[in-house]
């Protein structure tokens, strides 16, 4: 069998005693050709070419060759793809594919191919792919290569759709890192799924609670603002099913705001008492850097006092020139934000002054009481004395009787300038003592 337009060679050759020297001749189809001394040279071969050659001596005689069919063939062509089942192909079931092509000679082997990749799928090298639990993965474009001794033949590609369910749900955001606030952010529901999902819905997570935030395949936030941050996640569906993807975090990126000053117990304190006061601020990234200012209250011009970083500033004993205007500044990385001014009044220094002012005039009263009353009594022993020696009264050697408006006391005989004297500042209660006599004013 030889393939159209190709060279053929045809001839006769004789073997035995009567071969030498006699001539052949060359029949096709019991038409003599003509005689030949080698070959009967065919330079394009087509259906006119075709048939049975035989070869007969000249003269002719009863011998005749055994005929040789010289037929047309052809590399294989009309290659095409059947399916079945027809229809639908759906996931989890299986698929027959049966290559057929028209060749002379007939097909010598088959190969089948996906989605124009390189290499052929392995193991299918015969008219028929078998495809059994199908997956999503198996969809695709298939085409197979019929193969004869005369050529190849390609069929044209059939699509396989295999229908599943959406796989492969996730949230696509733009821009995917530093959004700061004011630019526009997208929010895409990407899944994988045949038919194509024909239903989104879009959910936001707040604290306990799932809020509804629509029903389209991309969320679009012209302009984001810090109360645009949360976790988001998208549930997308088909006729066979849905799949939810993972929560995908909005993190909006802002400066400083609501920038405040707590003081703790109160921003008017007593002198001498701890005074704590706290700097506060929302942001994203968190504040980083906190300058605390103070500023005078002299009633004129604003005058800087200084500065001081962290969130806490600490006083553990205030006093009055602690106070003053205090502001505070949180800063990172987006930008900066100062808080309002807090006025902090120390209060006390007067009440200190006048307190201790009252405990030294009462003690200087008291001390003056005691001498004056202790002038008295010296003035009254000496009196008595005398009176007693000069009327001859018997009085004990060791004692004299005295007696006061309030109390009587026994007054041992001696000089006033031997009794020691003790009194106290801050009591009342003023003691004179002697080595045997306790009075008590």
């Amino acid at each position: 069998m030889y393939g159209f337009g190709e060279t053929v060679f045809v001839g006769c050759r004789a073997s035995g005693c009567a071969a030498p020297g006699r001539n052949l001749a060359l029949y096709r189809n019991g038409l003599n050709l003509g005689s030949y001394e080698k070959w009967m040279i065919i330079n394009r071969f087509d259906q006119q070419h075709t048939g049975a050659y035989s070869c007969r001596p000249i003269p002719p005689q009863n011998v005749l060759s055994p005929p040789l069919s010289v037929s047309l063939g052809h590399a294989p062509r009309f290659t095409s793809i059947a399916v079945y089942p027809v229809g639908e192909a759906s996931e989890g079931g299986s698929v027959t594919l049966t290559c057929s092509s028209d060749a002379a000679p007939p097909v010598e082997s088959y190969a089948w191919f996906k989605d124009m990749e390189s290499g052929s799928i392995p193991d299918s090298f015969s008219p028929q792919l078998h495809l059994t639990y199908l997956k999503c993965t198996d969809r695709g474009e298939y085409y197979c290569v019929a193969r004869n001794s005369l050529g190849t033949h390609r069929s044209r590609s059939i699509l396989l759709n295999v229908t599943y369910s959406p796989k492969e749900t996730r949230v696509w955001m733009r821009p995917q890192r530093d959004i700061r606030e004011g630019v526009p952010v997208n929010l895409s529901c990407i899944s994988h799924s045949y038919p194509p999902p024909s239903r989104y819905a879009w959910f936001r997570i707040l604290g306990d609670q799932v809020t509804a935030e629509g029903h389209v395949q991309s969320l679009s936030i012209a302009s984001v603002r810090a109360q645009h941050a949360g976790q988001y996640y998208c549930i997308a569906s088909n006729r066979l099913g849905s799949q939810t993807s993972p929560v995908a975090t909005l993190a909006v990126l802002y400066p400083p705001k609501n920038t405040s000053i707590l003081a703790r117990p109160s921003s008017v304190v007593d002198a001498g008492r701890p005074l704590t006061l706290t700097c506060s601020s929302q942001a994203n990234p968190a504040v980083d850097n906190f300058t605390w200012h103070r500023l005078a209250l002299d009633g004129g011009s604003v005058q800087s006092w200084g500065t001081k970083s962290g969130p806490v500033f600490t006083f553990s004993e205030v006093g009055p020139g602690e106070s003053g205007q205090y502001y505070c500044e949180a800063r990172n990385r987006i930008g900066a934000h100062n808080s309002p001014v807090l006025t902090v009044r120390v209060r006390g220094r007067l009440k200190v002054i006048a307190l201790a002012s009252a405990v030294g005039v009462s003690a200087g009263l008291i001390t003056l009481t005691v001498a004056i009353m202790i002038s008295k009594n010296m003035h009254r022993v000496d009196m008595e004395s005398g009176e007693d020696a000069s009327k001859g009264r018997s009085v004990t050697a060791d004692t004299m009787p005295y007696e006061s408006a309030e109390q009587t006391f026994s007054v041992r005989k001696g000089k006033m300038s031997d009794i020691p004297v003790r009194i106290s500042s801050v009591e009342p209660r003023v003691y004179v003592t002697s080595e045997k006599t306790q009075c008590n004013f």
